[in-house]
């Protein structure tokens, strides 16, 4: 029930090659032999307070938040934001435009060259309108998590796209969704590390630098990884429940999403079984407006602040549990009450000195630590060495 994984009538998982060969294109003849793939129940939901937190966003921003980003955009164009740290760092020489506009240039000429040259099925076209449905969702999701901390998904739009206009193209619809999705994460990651450069008071040249740099050397060690991890563990990936070290859960969720988006006619149209996922996009979006209403008439309902209760966020979250292997929301949930409950209430002191420090410094250690023993121990590079065991004599 909880599976990432798409499957036929018969409950057996889809057999999506026969239907999409080895060319990744649709095969009419053969669709109409297998039958149409089929989401388990918790996938379906997943995917609609997706679209529903996506709506939500939107609604949000422009009803609560407009005219917090319009005055924020003109604070930056006349340079009077009266942010300390903003104003502290104005004794640097700024990034020039320019620099950021060859960066560009040079990315969307290679990002091209993949599309042509490689085996993407991607049209030329399709990429450019990737990179601009990207480029309007990420104010959206820059602001939010600007002001939360936190974000919405907002990739299941992007599959949404592919598949309206690449229909019958899993693959494509995959390199849709990166591409896109690739163009609001970058400038979240962009905006988090310049802001953490003001707060460092880190030069904005020396901040571009090495985040161009940072970006080439990550690119360089998450190939080299990826290729490593797939080749060592590929069966184990191709499973959604896979083992107590690897899962596939993820790159499965990935590959149902490419191939149901990419039969969007017959599963997500009109007289589709799954027409609800795509309106809950315009769904979600009424009961922020709603909510608006309501805090204009009253903005404050007993200690709560209606412009305070974010529903795109109880929408994404409402499915966070949504496939078989959740184990780490538990440390999760553990991290947050320790944090923003006993230390923010009981240490106030503490947690405004180093709450941001420890925070980044259990992120960091995770990271190092997963990669040590990724491959010291748990075989992403093939050979494997358990840890050993005692037996009882």
């Amino acid at each position: 029930m909880l599976s990432t994984s798409i499957f036929s009538a018969n409950g057996s998982v889809y057999h999506q090659s026969a239907v999409f060969g080895t060319t990744f294109q649709l095969n009419q003849t053969a669709l109409a032999e297998v039958g149409l793939p089929a989401l388990t129940g918790s996938n379906a939901w997943q995917n609609l307070t997706a679209n529903l937190a996506i709506g939500g966003l939107i609604a949000h921003v422009f009803l609560f938040w407009g005219r917090y980003a319009r005055d924020s955009f003109r604070l930056a164009r006349t340079k009077t934001q009266p942010d300390p740290h903003y104003q502290a760092m104005q004794k640097y020489a700024e990034a020039p435009w320019w620099w950021y506009a060859i960066l560009l240039a040079l990315s969307f000429v290679a990002g091209l060259v993949v599309v042509v040259k490689g085996q993407t099925t991607l049209p030329w076209w399709s990429y450019i309108i990737a990179l601009l449905l990207g480029a309007f969702v990420t104010p959206f999701s820059t602001l939010l998590y600007a002001r939360m901390g936190s974000g919405v998904g907002t990739n299941q739009l992007m599959k949404m796209v592919a598949g309206a206009i690449n229909p019958g193209r899993p693959v494509a619809n995959l390199y849709f969704s990166m591409w896109s999705h690739d163009v609001v994460s970058t400038s979240i990651n962009l905006a988090g590390d310049l802001k953490m450069g003001q707060y460092l008071k880190i030069p904005p040249r020396v901040m571009f630098l090495t985040q161009v740099w940072g970006t080439i050397l990550g690119a360089v060690i998450n190939y080299v990884v990826m290729i490593s991890v797939v080749d060592a563990q590929r069966q184990i990936l191709l499973s959604p429940t896979g083992t107590n070290v690897w899962s596939g859960q993820v790159t499965q969720s990935l590959n149902s999403a490419a191939v149901t988006w990419s039969l969007a006619k017959q599963l997500y149209g009109r007289s589709g079984p799954y027409l609800i996922i795509p309106l809950s996009l315009i769904i979600g979006m009424v009961p922020t407006t709603i909510q608006y209403f309501v805090w204009k008439r009253w903005p404050k309902i007993g200690p709560v602040k209606v412009d305070n209760i974010l529903l795109p966020l109880i929408y994404m979250y409402s499915a966070w549990l949504s496939a078989g292997v959740n184990s780490t929301i538990t440390s999760s949930i553990i991290v947050g009450l320790v944090s923003q409950l006993w230390l923010r209430k009981y240490h106030p002191g503490w947690y405004k000195k180093y709450n941001y420090i420890l925070g980044g410094a259990l992120d960091g250690g995770a990271q190092v630590m997963v990669f040590i023993l990724s491959f010291a121990v748990f075989g992403a590079s093939g050979v494997q060495k358990p840890f050993p065991t005692v037996r009882n004599k």
